[in-house]
């Protein structure tokens, strides 16, 4: 599939999530298969306020993510053209725009699902977007603000005639927030509206169900976002036939990776969260999880968390779990 002129190889990709999609854990998803990774929200105000953390640590990415997509968020021109120029001047290959974020304190400021509310405006301040936007531009939407305004369509179709090169369609509306089942047929009456290239977002567990959605609905791509927390070896078809041993492995190296990306990027003191939410996530619902979690919360130090982690997890290794029931034999 290609977006513009950026070529995205493979079928699923890691979804933006706000304190999830960090250079860290997107370069790792992308090692484990991802087609592409789209960045955390960005706030456009932070950006032209040049505010420090927003630019230099959200907005931030990695030389081997490339192809990279940063989602920006915002309401109006002022801080949203000069937000993105300041991306596109970054080198990113992408600028997303979130137009489907359902948190009450983003949709109360007109940002996020709320853009979708007045398609006049919207299609005003994309517009304006794309006349200074020479990369790819592209917008993530909801089905709509409610099941009374439904209009993934029209949204779409706007998007199309002022020049937005793909949209990813996750079809809840924002009054569902991430309840209840998105309804992929959603994403199909899209597809059949539009002829830019439609990626599919919402209830995708796994590889199968990504390909699943793509032959119910039609879309390009498909973007898998709470599902890859903990597991971003979800985007590796074949993991799943491996042994227990091999699937044990091959997570160590995968965390170890993660882990290390996180204490060259972050500061200890930012990235200690980081890696405790991470570690965490790691876990999984394994065996006395819950006592584990507590115990990495309270550590002090990238140390202190790793070495922790590490006991817990050679705990959970299939071959000493073996080595253990042969002595109880």
């Amino acid at each position: 599939m290609f977006i513009g002129n950026v070529k995205v190889e493979g079928l699923a990709r890691l979804a933006p999530m706000a304190g999830i999609s960090n250079a860290p854990y997107r370069l790792v998803a992308r090692e484990c298969g991802s087609a592409l990774a789209t960045s955390e929200e960005i706030d456009a105000t932070g950006l032209t306020r040049k505010n420090t953390k927003t630019r230099y640590d959200i907005a931030k990415y990695l030389p081997e993510e490339k192809p990279v997509a940063l989602q920006i968020l915002g309401s109006d021109v002022e801080s949203l053209i000069p937000g993105s120029q300041w991306l596109q001047d970054t080198g990113t290959d992408i600028i997303d725009l979130n137009m489907g974020c359902p948190v009450p304190k983003i949709t109360k400021t007109g940002r996020g699902s709320a853009m979708m509310k007045d398609v006049n405006k919207t299609a005003e301040i994309l517009t304006a977007m794309r006349k200074v936007l020479t990369i790819p531009f592209t917008i993530k939407i909801r089905s709509g603000w409610d099941e009374d305004h439904l209009n993934a369509v029209e949204v779409a179709e706007m998007a199309e005639d002022v020049g937005i090169d793909a949209i990813t369609v996750h079809p809840r509306t924002r009054s569902q927030r991430f309840k209840g089942l998105s309804k992929w047929e959603m994403i199909g009456l899209v597809v059949d509206a539009v002829s830019i290239p439609i990626t599919g977002n919402g209830d995708v567990k796994s590889m199968s169900d990504a390909r699943l959605m793509q032959k119910m609905t039609g879309c390009e791509s498909v973007m898998i976002g709470r599902a890859a927390v903990g597991k971003p070896w979800i985007f590796d078809a074949d993991f799943e036939n491996l042994s227990p041993q091999d699937k044990y492995d091959y997570q160590t190296r995968v965390i170890s990776r993660h882990v290390q990306l996180i204490m060259e990027h972050f500061p200890e003191k930012v990235g200690l969260i980081q890696m405790q939410r991470h570690l965490s996530w790691y876990a999984g619902g394994r065996d006395r999880v819950r006592s584990f979690r507590v115990e990495l919360f309270g550590t002090r130090s990238y140390s202190e968390a790793r070495d922790m982690f590490d006991m817990y997890w050679e705990s959970v290794n299939p071959a000493v779990a073996e080595r253990s029931e042969l002595v109880a034999v």
